[in-house]
């Protein structure tokens, strides 16, 4: 594993994919006692969890001197980006639609899934490409 493959950008996401996967494990919702982690919550926060570690792993691959991942038309930094907007995306929608006794690794998972984005992001400018579906 070769770190140095890895730009500023992807290791700002790897950082973010690491975080979120540990705040996944930690209470998202509690009371009394009793805690739920993200992988017990509904759909848009596993989806949303597992979108993001993925976007993650796609800028991670080089490292590993893999091949690097795309999708159709899309390079790998704007998958990453769309993999790490839409975890942000899911699980911003699992805290406005549950947003009752929320413990803080809702709010982690939260914040680590906008690093992945926004690392895929910056790689994706320091590369030159665009957001795909944008001119």
């Amino acid at each position: 594993m070769d770190f140095s493959k890895l730009s500023m950008g992807a290791k700002l996401a790897l950082v973010g994919g690491a975080v979120l996967l540990v705040a996944s494990f930690l209470p998202w919702h509690g009371v009394f006692g009793i805690s739920i982690n993200g992988w017990d919550s509904e759909f848009w926060a596993i989806f949303g969890i597992i979108l993001g570690i993925a976007g993650a792993v796609v800028l991670l691959l080089p490292a590993f001197g893999k091949k690097a991942v795309t999708a159709g038309s899309f390079m790998t930094e704007q998958l990453a980006f769309l993999l790490g907007a839409a975890a942000f995306v899911f699980i911003v929608i699992h805290w406005l639609t549950n947003n009752e006794f929320v413990k803080y690794g809702l709010y982690l998972g939260i914040l680590a899934s906008a690093v992945v984005a926004y690392g895929a992001f910056t790689e994706m400018k320091a590369k030159g490409q665009n957001i795909p579906g944008m001119k």
